[in-house]
């Protein structure tokens, strides 16, 4: 159980009908596929470059180049986005400016394409199975549909999802409001199902458990062994005022067992 309590809605796993679902952090290693594709372009930076060595420091920094461009594109394709903020970033890394534009145009869309080779945790796909005999299970998803349906093709081949919503579809990216909205709607629409019946479930704080906290709605963080770490979804140091997610689980495995358990009792 979490330490910090959130909606009082539920009072256990069982009472929801539908898990929404992150993609990448939560079901798919992210992190782990973002500095795996950017090799080619940290092998170009002086070993005494202080990002050289610092994933997480890196991580941190590509998060803000990302946030900028959300900012100022909001209805920008995810892989549009990750070709963007890729030239920034090696823009900044390279820091005398780009000696061949064009060969750093080839490497952006290498990286963008990379996501179909980021692999799912070692938990997700049985989590998954486990979780859907209890559960619709839905995608609320940063990512555009071929990226993410290259995904469905590659890490998570053979999970099925009852509803996938797009950062594409949408029209917006999370932390908006309107991504929750739109699902929420859509939810209610297909499945007749209620706002207070859905259980977010996200890595993410900065992109989900905020506006979870925002919005009141119920949420459970999977901690990835992100715990105080900067990167990608920010740490609970500094957000701890600004979400309010019910449960926390280092995995979708403990995730999974404790509905389990609960419909064992």
């Amino acid at each position: 159980m979490a330490d910090i309590k959130g909606s009082e809605k539920a009072s256990a796993l069982s009472d929801f009908r539908v898990l929404s679902f992150d993609c990448y952090g939560t079901l798919v290693d992210w992190e782990s596929g973002f500095i795996k594709a950017l090799q080619p372009l940290l092998s170009q930076i002086p070993d005494t470059h202080p990002l050289k060595s610092s994933t997480p420091e890196i991580l941190s920094v590509f998060q803000k180049i990302k946030a900028q461009i959300f900012k100022a594109q909001p209805i920008l394709l995810y892989s549009k986005l990750l070709q963007q903020a890729y030239i920034a970033l090696a823009q900044s890394l390279r820091g005398t400016g780009d000696p061949d534009p064009s060969s750093t145009s080839i490497e952006a869309e290498r990286f963008a394409a990379s996501i179909q080779n980021w692999e799912a945790f070692p938990d997700t796909r049985d989590a998954l199975q486990r979780l859907g005999r209890h559960f619709r299970l839905v995608i609320l998803s940063n990512v555009d549909n071929v990226s993410f349906g290259r995904t469905l093709q590659g890490p998570l081949e053979g999970v099925n999802f009852d509803a996938v919503y797009t950062a594409e579809d949408i029209g917006s990216y999370k932390p908006d409001h309107g991504n929750f909205a739109y699902m929420f709607s859509r939810l209610h629409a297909d499945f007749g199902v209620q706002e207070e019946e859905v259980l977010h479930v996200a890595q993410s704080l900065v992109n989900d458990h905020v506006p979870a906290k925002e919005l009141g709605i119920t949420s459970a963080w999977i901690t990835r062994g992100k715990e105080g770490q900067k990167g990608m979804g920010g740490t609970l140091q500094d957000l701890r005022e600004k979400v309010a997610f019910s449960w926390k689980f280092a995995d979708l495995n403990e995730l999974a067992s404790a509905v389990e358990m609960e419909r064992q009792s």
